[in-house]
């Protein structure tokens, strides 16, 4: 959901653009010049339709009166011209004076027009009883101005006004003819420290506000009665202009640089580097003015330095937000209990936890959590319970953590870098178990690192009362007063309560509580078995290169079982194969209690699930790919397996493996897979797009664009109805997940409801 660019024209005219306007019947945007021709140009292609020259002076500004389809043309040769929609003259109003902006007030029926030092309000006359289409005899001027009044707007029955002589002026409109057409509200002689250029109205679901640029290269925010609310101090320049974009609920502010300042107006923050709609664009010529048709969701700007106009169009398939961090991202996972938190995973061995702010759609706040200073917390809190030491597998020369008691043939060997000398190692796969708040994040050391909140840190906040506790022990002291106490509003203090507590322990810091080591290569496959059914605890399977899969109990932190593949050189039994080449991702069905597992051959195996090795039977083997299998998930909802591989395909397979029911062609390498938690699409990151998949036809619904690199995860958020993509690109980009039309029904009658 982002404006990107649409169209772009350069050199339209050899004279630079003053004003433009939108035709709403006709689709088109004008462009007004400073030697006074117009030209019409389409909005989707372009191309210009129509050019004329009405005034000898620059054109000012353009406004629209739907009802009639009339446009008017303002210019500072002391004319309007009215153009009719076969885009011919109407109208021609001599006013003998500047014309510097208009503003038709609907409630009322007048159009107001701002000169220097007054301003002036004229009865609309569509039928032109008077003699032209707005009342010049009828007319009254205000002076409460003492320089030129360039921008006034209309909202309801009142009119707003602002100029360069600083004034911010609020008036009332009567629709009484013995009373003055405008009586002034709220008269603000220095809104700003020089001259206002623009004035806005943002109109939101709770509040309209008005925001104001002047000369000063300050913003300001002021209520509909004329009082401050918000200062925005040091913009880069003099504000030229002021864009509000209703569909993505943003204030564009043009200010002498090359790229628009996006501003939220519910937060009061500037979101320009939460929003990629400039992000790759960052040269180019400054952009002079903006405006945005009420009709569509374009936005219109021009530039005077290449006398070029260009177009931005909305995309409700646009990124949302783009999270950008220092490296690259290779896992994402989330929270489900409130406060939703995200957890991005870096090259660089950094844990990033974002949360969004309460006040805005676009604004994330994050911590970054460096894995260098917690691995030898972690490491010596483990060390404690088993001795441990870092050995050397000969054969393949890869580093590898094992017990010193099970192996022969074993070096031993001393790391004696210093802490900064210490590569650390990047996390590859995450998981999040919501039941005990842990973070399991994969390395490509070997190791599972599990992160949690900050016990010491919560236990100290939970000691503070919250407010169900200070209202529960209010209720309790004034108990005499009280007949009784409803038990819904006693339910409603232990939810309060219990929400409380998970806020807590979740601002409470967040540390690496423990090392899981058991494999020998890097580890590229997590998959949760939760507490529940055959199973009792929680339990975590790893994967990776060296073709093991370890079983570990996160309740305690220690290594069930693995099932592995021994060398022929072993003097250790030789066991039985879970993999001839390297795992690549597991997935584990709740229904079925069978995990699979992907591997570089081109395979998937499906094993029963049982935190003994000895008792991981092997039920299926999937063939059908034809290069590494990068990702497979279990579709809950279709209760089928899927499997992506680099071979461009998508496999969605039978409940018991035994056949591959469908195909699905994705003309790209896929590298991650999604399942959408609420209509059961197929989401994919198929190199640096995402592509969303029906789950019942299998067509493509949906594509993402606006990653520069692979995309190397992606996570659905029903509570949210957001996809979270995370890429090699230094990005976590943020997604409106697809929404299922439903099929249209039919009425007893037959007709379409």
């Amino acid at each position: 959901m982002s404006m990107q660019q649409h169209l772009t024209i350069t050199d339209c005219h050899s004279r630079s653009v003053s004003a433009l306007g939108y035709h709403t019947a006709r689709r088109e945007f004008l462009t007004g010049f400073e030697d006074g021709v117009i030209k019409w140009w389409d909005l989707e292609t372009g191309k210009m339709t129509c050019v004329a020259q009405e005034h000898t002076g620059i054109i000012t500004q353009f406004l629209y009166w739907a009802e009639p389809k009339l446009l008017f043309s303002a210019s500072n040769d002391g004319t309007i011209v009215i153009w009719n929609v076969a885009a011919t003259v109407f109208d021609r109003i001599v006013l003998n004076a500047a014309v510097f902006c208009m503003a038709i007030c609907y409630r009322r029926h007048q159009i107001i027009c701002g000169f220097k030092k007054r301003l002036r309000v004229f009865p609309l006359d569509e039928k032109k009883e008077s003699g032209h289409v707005i009342d010049l005899k009828r007319s009254f001027s205000d002076h409460r101005h003492s320089d030129i009044v360039s921008c006034v707007v209309c909202l309801d029955t009142r009119v707003f006004s602002a100029g360069y002589d600083k004034k911010l002026i609020v008036y009332e409109t009567s629709s009484n003819p013995s009373n003055k057409p405008l009586q002034v509200v709220h008269c603000n002689p220095s809104a700003h420290e020089a001259g206002i250029t623009c004035l806005l109205v943002v109109q939101e679901h709770e509040s309209t506000r008005l925001v104001t640029g002047s000369f000063d290269r300050a913003i300001k925010v002021w209520s509909q009665d004329g009082q401050l609310i918000q200062k925005l101090h040091h913009l880069p320049g003099t504000v030229s202009s002021l864009c509000f974009v209703p569909c993505v609920n943003v204030v564009w502010i043009c200010s002498g640089v090359r790229v628009p300042t996006l501003f939220d107006p519910s937060s009061g923050e500037i979101v320009s580097e939460s929003i990629d709609t400039f992000q790759k664009h960052r040269n180019g010529p400054r952009l002079n003015q903006v405006i945005c048709p009420p009709e569509t969701n374009h936005v219109i700007g021009f530039t005077i330095q290449q006398k070029a106009v260009s177009v931005w169009k909305y995309n409700k398939q646009g990124c949302v937000t783009a999270l950008q961090s220092r490296q690259p991202v290779e896992c994402l996972s989330y929270t489900q209990k409130v406060p939703i938190l995200l957890f991005s995973g870096h090259r660089d061995g950094t844990v990033l936890k974002w949360e969004r702010h309460q006040s805005s759609y676009f604004l994330y706040s994050h911590e970054a959590f460096n894995l260098l200073d917690e691995q030898s917390k972690g490491e010596e809190s483990h060390n404690n319970k088993t001795q441990w030491r870092k050995t050397t597998y000969n054969k393949t020369h890869h580093t590898y953590w094992t017990a010193g008691s099970k192996l022969s043939k074993v070096q031993k060997s001393a790391d004696t870098r210093t802490p900064n000398q210490v590569k650390r190692p990047r996390f590859t796969r995450s998981v999040f178990v919501e039941e005990l708040d842990l973070l399991a994040l994969a390395a490509e050391d070997g190791k599972v690192y599990l992160w949690g909140f900050d016990d010491s840190l919560s236990s100290i906040l939970k000691m503070m009362p919250s407010k169900a506790k200070l209202q529960q022990d209010r209720i309790r002291r004034f108990e005499v007063l009280l007949d009784q106490t409803p038990k819904d509003h006693l339910f409603d203090l232990k939810d309060n309560e219990n929400d409380a507590d998970s806020v807590t322990n979740r601002v409470s810091g967040f540390v690496c509580k423990k090392v899981l080591s058991g494999h020998l290569q890097l580890v590229t496959g997590l998959a949760l078995v939760a507490r529940g059914g055959s199973s009792n605890t929680n339990y975590l399977i790893s994967g990776g290169w060296d073709g093991r899969l370890c079983v570990w109990d996160l309740q305690t932190g220690a290594l069930k079982d693995t099932f592995c593949h021994t060398a022929s050189d072993s003097q250790s039994e030789v066991q039985d194969l879970a993999n001839d080449g390297a795992i690549l991702d597991l997935a584990y069905s709740p229904k079925r209690n069978e995990f699979a597992y992907s591997s570089s051959e081109g395979m998937v195996y499906l094993r029963r699930f049982s935190p003994v090795a000895a008792q991981m039977i092997l039920v299926n083997v999937l063939r059908g790919h034809e290069a590494d299998i990068t990702s497979v998930v279990w579709h809950s909802r279709l209760e089928k397996w899927l499997s992506g591989s680099e071979d461009g395909t998508i496999r969605i397979w039978s409940e018991d493996g035994m056949q591959c029911e469908q195909v699905l062609v994705t003309h790209g390498a896929v590298s991650c897979l999604c399942v959408d938690q609420v209509n059961g699409c197929i989401v994919a990151g198929i190199q640096e797009i995402m592509r969303v998949y029906d789950a019942e036809t299998f067509i493509q619904v949906q594509s993402n664009t606006g990653h520069t690199d692979c995309i190397r995860t992606i996570i659905h958020i029903p509570e949210r109805k957001q996809y979270i993509s995370a890429s090699w690109d230094n990005t976590v980009r943020v997604w409106n997940a697809y929404i299922k039309c439903l099929p249209r029904t039919r009425n007893p009658t037959g007709n379409a409801i």
